[in-house]
Formats: structure tokens, sequence, C-alpha cells
């Protein structure tokens, strides 16, 4: 077993690198095949150019195969890319997908539901679970425990946690490249943009491990994108019931339901029916099946376990029992900010500078993205303003909102590398920068300088934090 996990890398680097040259190759043939013939324009003009042209590409175009299946090379490409990021991680660290996970309080939890009992069955004292009336309960949402049930079946307590965040992180990539191209209409620079959501921002930090605090960022942070990708393209029993699984994996993304839901109306004006919101819920009424149905399980559980539908168990931590304010209070909000906001400093015993692994740190610096996006509402309320006004209020709103909420809780997330929390918003976060972002070079220009900066801080202080050298 430790002969075929010290093997891991090298069979990882060369199944993706593989994939990486095969998407880069056909990307660069469908540009030259795109670009050749302007190159040749300077020889041949008017009339005469232009029946050449279209002669020469009448020729080359070869016939349609339907029944070839074709991936988009920007997919392959993405997708290789970000395991070539992870692994490099993987290998700094020796936290392999294959490694066991101390910290599986999901399969705990799916263990326990098989064995016909809500509670566990004895006090894990290294993971944070609610104690109510002498029992142990998982203190998070259960949408991660409901993914893990069928692993729990067959595996027992030895579940592929890491495997499974793996998993969702690349049907997160695949869905943020659908994302882009719904919004866009193409998938120019679509690998940079999502590339840079991905690996420049802080989440590739919570993706290397499926510990339980990480594994439901990861599930929420993929089920975000899939319900915006569904709500842009009008399919609103989809996004509805997609969002309703990352509320139970992070509740606080409840906020984005208004956005969701006006998504899913301009949508349903333009392409069914005129009649607006009324004539949606007369026709397409069961699209609230699902998240209902979904909702109704979160509350039942959470009455049966603490006497609450509204109680998922994390006021019943000892912590947050013991603590003066509990768990939400505006006692934090002040020095919560103040965190958010406090640059790394200079180290006393020589000229490194000293970042916080404790509690957060710059998020500009951590999630440029967020840069990014502040550059393109300001373009967008300039030169887009009647386009997206509902979008140009809403949006900053509902961030702000969730920015505020978590800030005004106890912990920003204990030890990490960047700010974990503020993770949540970002698929929201990359849906605004796409709707507004300008087309000019100079913006590109930006966004690629904030990317490079973003994926060297993240890249270099995930390994730092995993080996404790910060």
């Amino acid at each position: 077993m430790m002969y075929w996990k010290d093997k891991t890398f090298l069979y990882i680097i060369h199944l993706v690198g593989v994939v990486f040259f095969h998407a880069l190759a056909t990307k660069g043939l469908t540009l030259y095949n795109k670009t050749s013939l302007s190159r040749r324009r300077p020889f041949l003009s008017g009339a005469a150019g232009e029946n050449m042209e279209q002669s020469v590409e009448t020729k080359a175009k070869p016939a349609p195969d339907k029944k070839r299946i074709s991936i988009p090379p920007e997919y392959l490409f993405t997708l290789a890319a970000m395991v070539l990021a992870m692994a490099v991680v993987w290998a700094f660290t020796g936290h392999w997908p294959t490694s066991e996970n101390p910290y599986r309080s999901y399969t705990l939890q799916a263990l326990a539901w098989l064995d016909g009992r809500l509670e566990l069955d004895m006090n894990y004292t290294w993971l944070e679970l609610a104690v109510y009336k002498g029992k142990y309960y998982v203190s998070f949402p259960p949408f991660p425990s409901f993914v893990m049930l069928p692993f729990a079946a067959i595996f027992g307590p030895n579940t592929p946690d890491h495997l499974v965040s793996l998993f969702f992180t690349l049907v997160g990539v695949i869905y943020a490249l659908k994302l882009y191209r719904a919004l866009s209409g193409d998938l120019e620079r679509a690998e940079k943009y999502v590339l840079f959501l991905f690996l420049a921002n802080g989440y590739l930090f919570i993706s290397i491990q499926g510990w339980v605090w990480y594994l439901a960022q990861v599930m929420c942070f993929c089920l975000s994108l899939m319900a915006l990708y569904y709500a842009v393209r009008g399919r609103g029993g989809l996004s509805l019931a997609f969002w309703a699984c990352a509320v139970g994996c992070r509740p606080m993304v409840v906020i984005y339901l208004p956005l969701l839901a006006v998504l899913i109306i301009r949508q349903w004006k333009k392409q069914e029916n005129p009649l607006g919101a009324l004539g949606l819920i007369k026709k397409r009424w069961y699209w609230a099946i699902a998240p209902t149905v979904i909702a109704a399980v979160y509350m039942g559980l959470n009455y049966a376990r603490f006497g609450n539908p509204l109680e998922f168990g994390h006021n019943y931590l000892p912590e947050f029992q013991l603590a003066e304010h509990g768990q939400f209070s505006f006692h934090y909000l002040l020095p919560n900010l103040i965190n958010i906001c406090r640059l790394p400093t200079l180290n006393s015993k020589g000229g490194a500078l000293q970042f916080a692994g404790f509690d957060c740190m710059a998020f500009w610096l951590i999630a440029p993205m967020t840069i990014s996006f502040l550059a393109a509402f300001m373009y967008a309320v300039v030169y887009k303003g009647r386009k997206h006004l509902f979008d140009l209020i809403a949006l900053p709103l509902m961030l702000l909102t969730h920015l505020l909420i978590i800030c005004c809780h106890r912990t920003m997330g204990g030890y990490q590398f960047g700010n974990r929390y503020i993770v949540d918003m970002l698929p929201y976060v990359f849906y605004g920068l796409l709707l507004f972002h300008p087309r000019e070079k100079g913006f590109h220009l930006l966004t690629t300088m904030l990317m490079t900066l973003g994926f060297a801080l993240n890249l270099v202080g995930t390994i730092a934090v995993y080996n404790h050298w910060i």
C-alpha cells in the first residue's frame, strides 16, 4: 500500500500530463485553423481574397460526424491544470487523496443512521460534536452525510472522503466553465477565469482534504455553481434543488435565493412566458417540490435531534455554550473585520513577512478576485447600469450581508491559510465578475496580474500551513 502511495504522484503527473498536452495541442490546432488564413490576407484582397478564403475553409472543414462526442479542449486543459496544482500540494505535504481521514464526522453520522441511531456511539473528542441531553451529535448541517451514506454502507468507517472531495472539485470546475459559457456566449479566456477562481482565491487550501470542515465547503462551492448555472439557463427546478443542497452544507448561502429566483424569472420571460412570476408559479409550481422536500428533511432531522427545526447543532458545541456572547454576536463584528483586513507583518528575526495562520488575513491578498469584481462592478455602474440594475444593487447587498454574518461569528475558521469562510461567497463573486466585466484588454491584463499574485500566495501558503511552517 505504501509503495502504491509513493508512486501516486508519478502516476497522476503522467496521466494528467497526457491530458494536458492533448488539450494544449487541440487548442493550438483550433487557434491555428482560425488564424492561419487571416495571416495570408496581405497577398489577396477584395472579392478574390474573400472567395479564396471561403473556398479553402469549405475544403478544410471535415464532414460532420453525428456520433462523435466532442469535448472542448478548454475543459480538458482546465481540469488537468487543476489536478496538477493539487498534485503539487499533495507531493509537498504528503496529504494524498488515498490517506486516512481522522476528521470523518459525516461518515460517523452516516454509520449511525445505518445503525438506526441519530446520535453517535461515543464522544470523539477531536471532532466538533454537539452535546445535547447527554448524547453526542455531529454539529454540522447534514447534506454531506447523505452523500456519504452509500460509501459508509460499502466501506464502513474507511470511506474515501478525500476522493469524494476531489470529485466535487472537478465537477465544480466543469460547471464553472459551463457558467462562463452561458454568460459570455463562448469559451474565450474561460480556462483563465475558472483557474483564477479555483486556484487563486483560497479554494486550493480547502480542496486538498476531505476533512469535515472542508468537505462541506467544497460541496457547497460546487453546488452553488450548479445552482447559478441552471438559474442562468432557466432550469428552475434543478437550480433550486442544488441551492437547497448547498444550504445543507453551508446554511449562510440561503441569502442568495432572491438572486436565483430573479435569474429564473428573467429566463422564463425570455424563453416561454411574458406573464412573469405569476405565470411561472402557475405553470412551473412543481419546481418548488425538490427544495421543499429537502428543507423538510433538514428541519425534521433538526427537530428530532435538538427539538428545534432550525438548529443544526452548532449552538450546542461546548465552546459556544461556554462563550459569553454565544456563537453569533455583534460583539465579534469589529475584531473580525479587523482580522480580515490585517496585512502580513515583518518578522523581527529576519526580513521575511509573517503571515497569520489563524483567524484570517487581508482578504484582497488571498482572494484577489474580489478586486477584479469591484473593478468590474464600477465599470458596470457607469456603462451597464440600466441593463443590470437588479444585479448591481442586489448582488453587492447579498455579498455584504453574507460577509457581516461571517464577521459576527465567534470564530473565523480557526487554523487556516487565508479566509476560508469567504470562500463560500466566491461562486457569486464569480457570477458577478462574468456579468459585469468589460472586454477591454486592460481589464484582462489586470486580472492576469491578480491571478498570478493569488495563485503564488495560495500555493505557497497552503503548503506552508499544512506543513506547519506558519
